[in-house]
């Protein structure tokens, strides 16, 4: 009896860790472009958009996502993902000046965002002087969002290639919204472990049930062998 609930046990685990880890997986943050809301090597639970939508919690402003790359900035592999703050949704009309971002007239106000945006500085295009247009305080750049594009922008305005550089992303690049950030921080050594560990859990639960369920059948079956 014992027995049979320690396998039901590690099965329902195995199945349980491999479902979070397809649908609601841990991520980690790299870079600074979402400082301070989100810091490098921080801990997300994120949840793919597919589940998203199935129950009901489509992307809306406001919200941290993650997207693929694809290309968007060249300096890192096509398929990494980025995480930034969805500020445009279709059909919105987004206006940025030297210091504030517009969304259908309406100047955002934006908590989250500690160091102030000076886009007279900022490399557009990823050219040096991208942001020259912005000397003159009166210029303001405006997108206006179609079908099936996000719009979104890093925290730390200082420092992030987004879609002022690259303009809106398709929604297909989104692969999850964050849900929950973690204190832990993969910049730790022991972090770091935890991180692997916690990727292995459906691999080592099912080797666990696999031994529990099977290990005397095989053992008697290898000795038979011999």
């Amino acid at each position: 009896m014992k027995k049979r609930w320690l396998t039901g046990t590690l099965f329902a685990l195995m199945i349980i860790s491999s479902l979070m880890s397809l649908f609601m997986p841990l991520e980690y943050v790299r870079g600074h472009s979402m400082a301070p809301t989100l810091q490098s090597g921080q801990w997300l639970v994120v949840m793919n958009t597919k589940l998203a939508s199935a129950i009901k919690q489509p992307v809306r402003r406001g919200d941290l996502i993650t997207f693929r790359n694809d290309g968007l900035v060249k300096q890192i592999p096509a398929q990494r993902l980025l995480v930034k703050r969805v500020i445009g949704m279709p059909g919105d009309l987004i206006g940025i000046n030297r210091t504030t971002v517009y969304r259908n007239g309406q100047a955002l106000k934006e908590p989250y965002v500690k160091y102030p945006m000076a886009n007279q500085h900022y490399n557009y295009d990823g050219q040096p002087n991208g942001g020259a247009l912005f000397a003159d305080a009166s210029f303001q750049r405006t997108t206006l969002v179609k079908a099936h594009q996000y719009f979104v922008l890093g925290d730390n305005r200082p420092r992030s290639a987004d879609s002022r550089w690259f303009g809106p992303i398709a929604t297909a690049q989104v692969a999850s919204k964050v849900l929950w950030r973690l204190p832990f921080n993969n910049q730790n050594w022991w972090v770091r472990g935890l991180w692997y560990l916690v990727h292995a859990l459906p691999l080592l639960f099912l080797l666990s049930w696999f031994a529990l369920a099977y290990g005397n059948e095989l053992i008697r079956l290898l000795r038979g062998n011999q």
